[in-house]
């Protein structure tokens, strides 16, 4: 069976198309959402029963994607652990209890006593029930308690930014989703037109040849032509499949829920002027500021700092005020005691200072520093990343509006090309090859023309996630 070259073209060029929007969704998943394996989703019994723009999806997926509930409970862990370190200001409570039980009866010996035998007596008894309560509160720990409690407020910084990180990059993955899932849409549209254009290509190529005027070839060209859209069909058809599967799990419905997508409206200026957009260069500057990757780094950075204050504090002597009150007693509520005192209290000073520790605490310090100059070095390189990112955003914008532009007349001529090709060989003007030619070529306009309006959208949500900025 013999294939139309111009038709395998398309087919191979409108392939493409879909796999690449499909790589751009699928290439975002573990920043979506990271379900294991055969693990399902619960379906949310909220879901609106009606169409999604694709803000509306965007709110959703922000409330119900689980990786963003983690998020949420990353900052409660964070919080907890300030609320820990904090706790370390406040006096501490201790108590204890023991009880002992003697083989022998104690004793204590008195010898060597001039002119007097030696003297023993018993100095408890052989049963003990020792009861004891602590408080110790802490008056200088070498600025380590602050430092640790600063460190923790560092944590929950931190936890805070990778949430911001986390919603920006749901917020970009299901955009991309949900343009995907439109482009895909467009595709199936475009092949549609292309099959009953096709078909009724056919019927002609039929009557023609019926009545003497065409050669069988061209019948079974059409014929092919024909079949070879068909499938190109079947294949978009399952690729809208995938990335409305893509969609769902980002918003975390079930993957079989079929929505309703309303188009978005962002498309370059119909004047053909340029997006109102700040210059490069401030969207640089705009880039440095929101980012919430740089501002993760600047805390991890204080922390270091901290970290390194926690370390240095062990060189200096610690000193804590202490109160303790205990009962001592043969019996369980410790009462009755025949040889001292049955309870007692008592308050002090007390201080440790630590002298040698086999260089623990310089190694301490060091790592804490080391890991300091690490970060630093590492945002660097991401404030140089987050430029590259905008840049790129910035070019890809461009470059998709000028290509929006002249596919939109590219279209128009294809149509007219085509329509013209049909008539001159319904008039014997034209042969079996123009006329799939002019069909391929208004499928391959038709497809750039959606590639680059969609493709427009994507470099606009790109632009915006580089910059973690809405325009």
């Amino acid at each position: 069976m013999v294939r139309n070259p111009s038709n395998r073209n398309i087919s191979r060029k409108t392939s493409l198309w879909m796999i690449v929007f499909a790589l751009v969704v699928l290439a975002a998943g573990p920043a979506g959402g990271e379900a294991r394996a055969g693990e399902r989703l619960p379906v949310p019994r909220d879901l609106p029963a009606r169409v999604f723009t694709i803000q509306e999806a965007v709110e959703y997926g922000l409330a119900h994607n689980p990786v963003i509930q983690a998020a949420d409970e990353d900052i409660k862990s964070a919080e907890q652990g300030v609320k820990a370190a904090q706790a370390d200001f406040l006096p501490r409570v201790d108590g204890s209890y023991s009880f002992t039980q003697w083989q022998d009866k104690p004793i204590a010996k008195i010898t060597d006593l001039p002119g007097s035998p030696s003297v023993q007596f018993q100095t408890s008894d052989t049963t003990l029930n020792h009861w004891q309560a602590q408080i110790t509160q802490p008056l200088f720990q070498g600025f380590g308690i602050q430092a640790r409690y600063e460190m923790a407020r560092q944590e929950k910084h931190i936890a805070g930014h990778r949430r911001s990180e986390t919603s920006l990059n749901l917020v970009r993955d299901v955009r991309r989703a949900f343009i995907s899932v439109l482009y895909a849409r467009k595709v199936i549209e475009v092949v549609r037109q292309n099959v009953t254009q096709l078909r009724s290509h056919y019927d002609d190529a039929v009557a023609l040849y019926r009545q003497g005027l065409t050669a069988r070839n061209d019948t079974l060209k059409a014929d092919v032509a024909l079949a070879d859209a068909l499938q190109r069909e079947k294949e978009a058809v399952k690729q809208l499949s995938i990335l409305r599967f893509q969609l769902n799990r980002l918003l975390g419905i079930e993957e079989s829920a079929e929505l309703e997508l309303i188009e978005w409206e962002k498309t370059p200026p119909a004047d053909g002027t340029r997006d109102a957009l700040p210059q490069l260069n401030e969207l640089f500057l705009r880039a440095e500021r929101n980012r919430p990757e740089l501002a993760s780094i600047d805390a991890g950075i204080r922390e270091a700092e901290e970290g390194g204050r926690a370390a240095r504090s062990a060189a200096f002597p610690r000193v804590s005020l202490f109160g303790t009150y205990y009962r001592e007693g043969k019996d369980f509520p410790a009462t009755e005691n025949d040889f001292s005192n049955d309870h007692n209290a008592a308050v002090g000073v007390r201080v440790d200072w630590n002298f040698f520790e086999g260089g623990k605490t310089r190694a301490n310090i060091s790592q804490w520093r080391h890991r300091r100059e690490a970060l630093k070095k590492r945002r660097t390189d991401l404030v140089k990343q987050v430029q590259i990112e905008v840049k790129e955003a910035f070019e890809q914008l461009e470059v998709a509006r000028a290509n929006l532009a002249t596919a939109r007349v590219a279209v128009t001529q294809a149509e007219e090309n085509q329509r013209i090709t049909h008539v001159q060989y319904r008039e014997q003007m034209a042969i079996e090859t123009e006329v799939l030619d002019a069909q391929s070529y208004l499928v391959q306009a038709r497809n750039n023309y959606y590639a680059a309006l969609y493709g427009y959208q994507l470099a606009w949500v790109n632009l915006e996630r580089a910059v973690a900025e809405s325009f």
